[in-house]
């Protein structure tokens, strides 16, 4: 008798099945992801289990989280060696429990005593958001109750970091890892960017005679109760961050002036999107850095600002933006904004009336300002002198300006005349001369007349043993005007800007 045949599925009919188990089993699995990105965005409180393994995501309340009343929270807090600071009051938003009902909320510094400290003791170390806890029923006493949304900590900024602009690189005293304290906390209204709220969380160190501003820039996204610091910063000047109106644009942009002397540096960050949910702006540095066009003149004009050489820049770059518009973006104009605030500066510095020869020479230079500079300096033995510790104390800054001056225009004989006098001062006149034969366009008459102004800065010199005389340019140019280009339109960048306020300069000693 033969035995019943097999019932077995053929291997062809289980491949199939598996096939469709397969496809079945990932369909369900792409629906369930996307049931969880749904939920993430909508309601992310609903996902606590999930939502602390992402990164970038803070804690949040639940509705099992508890609440407490005032009291509650400031006892638990001494109870930590902590105090709360005064309660300021950011508004009405969405409940954190239901996403639908609108809650007042509450930012709470948290402040801690330093030990062994004589002064700003009181540290912030956290920042908390609470929210009126409308919901639940009050307690016997009546209080109201409040429930803690997300909490940011807060660990100071470190000395190296704040001292960073005072410091010369190749100085071995670069300052510490040690943080420094944030005692103040200032919420920013006005003109400031929205969705969201911005912060500043700051403190202050003296350095010798120097006091320095440093902190943080912290900002809340109400909708996704999401609090992050966006920068940290430090001010020479020891200035606040402002938010100001400087591109013309909307929204403002963050200033963060770092200015030592007379040397003007401002930082200005735009708020840019980033791809993060819980928090989608960042703020980026407008910068000088990344060329944006493969062009002669915008190539020169981002070298003249590298080099600090700010009004010339700008005039290259007007020059440049009135005789080709189709080629400007938002990025090369963003890039302008940047030079003309620091072209600002630098003009109304050369404009001032200076005490001292060597400010007036030196406010000139800083500026482009090469006639101007050298006709202060042979006017007189008195200024000729005084020039000479002002030119060996320079570290490069000046000298490079003369080399981005020459390399944009070679011919400009005033800007020989300082390269030769840095040199001089700083090396020998022999050195100056011999670097001076190698310049191009520079014939021996040009020599003649710049080595009787090197003669100048010799202590011994009598002005009888020479005749001083001011090299003339070829041709007659305004103090500040562009360099020679015959290709584009002649722009005078020391007529004030007027989109753009003036911003803050140092006071003439």
């Amino acid at each position: 008798m033969r035995p019943a045949p097999s019932r077995r599925l053929p291997r062809q009919g289980w491949q199939i099945a598996g096939a469709i188990a397969l496809l079945l089993g990932t369909g369900t699995g792409i629906v369930g992801l996307g049931w969880v990105g749904w939920q993430l965005i909508v309601k992310p409180q609903a996902l606590p289990s999930l939502t602390q393994w992402l990164p970038g995501w803070q804690r949040h309340a639940t509705a099992e989280t508890a609440t407490q009343t005032l009291t509650d929270i400031r006892a638990e807090l001494r109870h930590q060696g902590q105090q709360a600071g005064e309660l300021m009051n950011l508004g009405k938003h969405q409940s954190v429990l239901d996403g639908k009902q609108t809650v007042t909320e509450w930012l709470m510094p948290v402040q801690q005593t330093a030990a062994n400290c004589f002064s700003e003791c009181d540290r912030l170390v956290e920042l908390r958001i609470y929210q009126q806890a409308i919901d639940r029923p009050r307690t016997p006493d009546a209080k109201e109750q409040y429930l803690l949304v997300t909490q940011l900590p807060l660990d100071g900024l470190e000395e190296s970091f704040a001292i960073a602009p005072l410091v010369d690189a190749t100085s071995t005293n670069q300052g510490s890892s040690r943080k420094l304290p944030l005692t103040q906390l200032q919420r920013y209204e006005g003109t400031v960017p929205t969705p969201g709220l911005w912060f500043n969380v700051s403190g202050q160190r003296t350095r010798g005679n120097e006091a320095i501003a440093y902190g943080q820039i912290v900002y809340y996204y109400p909708k996704t109760h999401h609090l992050s610091v966006k920068l940290s910063w430090t001010s020479p000047t020891a200035e606040q961050p402002v938010w100001k109106n400087i591109t013309g644009g909307n929204p403002s942009e963050l200033l963060v002036n770092q200015t030592i002397g007379m040397e003007p540096q401002f930082e200005i960050y735009q708020v840019k999107p980033q791809p993060f949910l819980y928090s989608p702006v960042q703020l980026e540095a407008i910068s000088l850095s990344n060329s944006q066009l493969d062009e002669t003149h915008y190539q020169t004009a981002l070298g003249l600002a590298r080099n600090r050489l700010w009004s010339t820049s700008l005039a290259w770059l007007q020059g440049l933006q009135t005789r080709s518009p189709h080629l400007w973006t938002e990025a090369i104009q963003a890039q302008m904004d940047l030079i003309q605030w620091h072209a600002q500066a630098t003009q109304t510095q050369a404009d001032n009336s200076w005490a001292s020869p060597s400010q007036q020479i030196l406010a000139n230079l800083l500026d482009g300002r090469w006639e101007r500079a050298t006709m202060v300096f042979a006017q007189s033995l008195t200024a000729s002198q005084e020039t000479v510790g002002l030119l060996k104390a320079d570290q490069g800054r000046l000298f490079n300006r003369v080399k981005a001056a020459l390399q944009a225009n070679p011919r400009k004989l005033e800007i020989k005349v300082w390269g030769a006098l840095l040199l001089a001062a700083q090396q020998s006149p022999a050195q100056a001369i011999a670097w001076l034969k190698k310049q191009p366009h520079t014939s021996p008459t040009d020599i003649t007349r710049i080595r009787a102004l090197i003669q100048r800065l010799d202590p011994n010199f009598e002005p009888a043993q020479s005749q001083p005389a001011q090299p003339q340019p070829a041709q007659s140019q305004s103090a500040n005007s562009e360099p020679e280009q015959p290709s584009l339109p002649t722009s005078n960048p020391s007529a004030a800007p007027t989109a753009i306020p003036e911003p803050p300069l140092p006071s003439p000693q």
